[in-house]
């Protein structure tokens, strides 16, 4: 029986965040949650193929080519009662009077493990909804009955009337770190960029003018201040909405990696990444794409089989529909900075971005491919047939192909994509309405001591002095430690491979997150880290290099600007332009 040994500091994160019981070994965690989701393969397929899905699934895990979500983790196969979602939105709407209701609801959420997301535009103060908001979830956090802490978002529109208020809103508040419970973006559409690259105005929607430069001055030196607001454009995420017909997105999940409608849920998975990749016999990166094709297609075949037992467990009508309606599921990924440093590339390097566009790619036609087989073996999602106006892939010919199919990418040819999008478009056989979006993989990362979704390595030590796991290959292939310890004694070569997330220009940052925007049925969740001293200039020079590069949000942190900080940027100075 194979065992999952987790090191010291992942066996932590697995106690401390209660992903295992009191009683239970990170084992026995695996097997309970093969077990869980295993039951769902022979209710599909009978019991061979739930004998030979488990096998698999558990050696996956234990092998730490794919990680779960913490909800996944924490409740499958424990708790009959709770879904295993990360996030969702309330199907109550916010005003004074269900405002009780509400409060029950989002306690309820919270301790299933789902973070939850608002959109506060039809609120006449979202300053006070915020914190009304924020308190709840305060105080649901206080109660205890939470095995995970969750986050939250609050969108508002930049139209909305009180806009400066919501701007400053954690800024100016006198409570910092554990007493904000929630992220906070604005929504800004391609009308309000394009008036700002005019230095125009907009009008707000009570009929008065506002300037568009002075607006997002204030918007970006409160991000200065305090990492808030992030920006969002949700006319982007419309954009790729394969299902308008059940809604517009109006917020997102608390990282922001996915757009939602009322009652909509999603279930992640992540593949490790320095799995798959290997420096071939000519010293080039090159990809395990077989062994990356048999794992992805594993992995949408488990967060299919998450998703039928959230839809016995969520609660209310709505999310159930809309649930079965969409049958949206993430497969993102974890490990990407320890793959690059596998096979010798920076992660600020066009090389580094390339090859991982390939691998994204291919991943997410895997799992579009085997969406489909499963479509065929269990039916389509919902909306596929019940749907007859806003679906886009049965009413817009050539869907994924629009979206995909033009990409370069050296890993799916863009004839491979016409063919399966024509096919979905002609059967209506698809499982789930999307598949990719990269969360920040958070706990799940650090349970399998892989670095943190599409994040470069923070630093070259952990806290303990020890060389990050996702580096040893350099220390190993090094004549000398000690080269580690004086960043001006690095040779240009080695520096770059060492080069944390304080180090990397905003630029590529932005590069990597771009660069995988493109095969993203969402959105990335993507923090650039500035230095302490950045100031609204700086923070403004990314935000608009983020919105070129065809982002769909971006967040920034400076450092400091918290008191309490998850991580230290110990040695940054102002890096200047982009």
């Amino acid at each position: 029986m194979p065992q999952f040994v987790p090191s010291t500091r992942a066996e932590q994160v697995l106690r401390i965040g209660r992903i295992i019981g009191a009683d239970e070994t990170p084992t026995a965690m695996v097997q309970r949650l093969t077990r869980a989701l295993a039951r769902q393969e022979v209710e599909f397929s009978g019991t061979r193929a739930g004998r030979e899905f488990a096998e698999a699934f558990e050696a996956a895990l234990v092998g730490r080519k794919i990680v779960m979500s913490t909800p996944v983790m924490t409740n499958a196969g424990r708790y009959d009662d709770r879904p295993l979602t990360a996030c969702t939105v309330p199907t109550i709407g916010f005003d004074s009077n269900s405002a009780r209701w509400l409060k029950e609801e989002i306690i309820r959420l919270h301790e299933q493990g789902m973070g939850t997301g608002f959109n506060l535009d039809e609120t006449s103060d979202p300053v006070a909804a915020l914190r009304f908001l924020n308190q709840v979830a305060v105080d649901s956090a206080d109660g205890g009955r939470e095995d995970r802490p969750v986050g939250n978002m609050a969108v508002l529109s930049v139209r909305h009337p009180k806009i400066y208020e919501f701007i400053g809103a954690k800024a100016d508040a006198p409570v910092d770190g554990i007493d904000w419970k929630f992220n906070i973006s604005v929504d800004l559409d391609r009308g309000f960029m394009e008036e700002l690259e005019r230095g125009g105005r907009i009008e707000l929607r009570d009929g008065r003018e506002a300037d568009v430069c002075h607006l997002f001055e204030a918007l970006c030196a409160a991000a200065a201040a305090c990492a808030d607001p992030g920006i969002v454009f949700l006319d982007r995420m419309n954009a790729r909405n394969p299902l308008p017909g059940m809604g517009a997105y109006t917020t997102t999940a608390p990282c922001a990696e996915v757009g939602l409608i009322a009652g909509e849920t999603c279930q992640f998975g992540y593949l490790n990444l320095r799995r798959f990749v290997y420096t071939d016999a000519a010293g080039r990166p090159a990809i395990r794409l077989a062994e990356l094709a048999q794992t992805t297609q594993l992995l949408t075949r488990a967060l299919d089989n998450s998703l039928e037992i959230s839809q016995r467990t969520l609660d209310g009508p709505r999310a159930q529909y809309v649930s079965g309606q969409k049958r949206k599921i993430g497969i993102g990924v974890c490990g990407l900075a320890d793959a690059l440093s596998v096979v010798g590339l920076a992660y600020d390097s066009e090389a580094a971005r390339t090859l991982m566009a390939d691998v994204l790619s291919f991943v997410n036609f895997t799992s579009k491919e085997e969406s489909v087989r499963l479509a065929e073996q269990r039916g389509p999602f919902g909306a596929m047939h019940t749907m007859v106006i806003g679906n886009r892939h049965r009413e817009v010919p050539g869907h994924m192909e629009r979206l995909y199919g033009q990409l370069e990418s050296r890993t799916v040819p863009a004839a491979v994509w016409r063919r399966l999008s024509r096919h979905v478009t002609a059967t209506g056989m698809l499982r789930h309405v999307s598949t990719i979006a990269l969360p920040p993989t958070g706990r799940s990362a650090l349970v399998i001591d892989a670095s943190t979704g599409i994040e470069p390595h923070f630093d070259t030590f952990a806290a303990n002095d020890k060389v990050i796991a996702g580096l040893e290959w350099i220390v190993q292939n090094t004549h000398s430690q000690s080269i580690y310890a004086d960043p001006s004694t690095h040779s240009p070569a080695v520096g770059e491979l060492l080069a944390s997330a304080s180090d990397i220009r905003p630029a590529g940052h932005i590069g990597m997150a771009a660069a995988l925007q493109r095969y993203t049925d969402e959105a990335i969740s993507k923090t650039i880290n500035l230095p302490s001293g950045s100031t609204a200039d700086d923070v403004r020079a990314v935000y608009c290099a983020g919105y070129a590069a065809g982002m769909s949000g971006v967040t920034v942190y400076v450092d400091g600007s918290r008191q309490l900080q998850p991580k230290k940027l110990s040695h940054l100075t102002t890096q200047g332009d982009l």
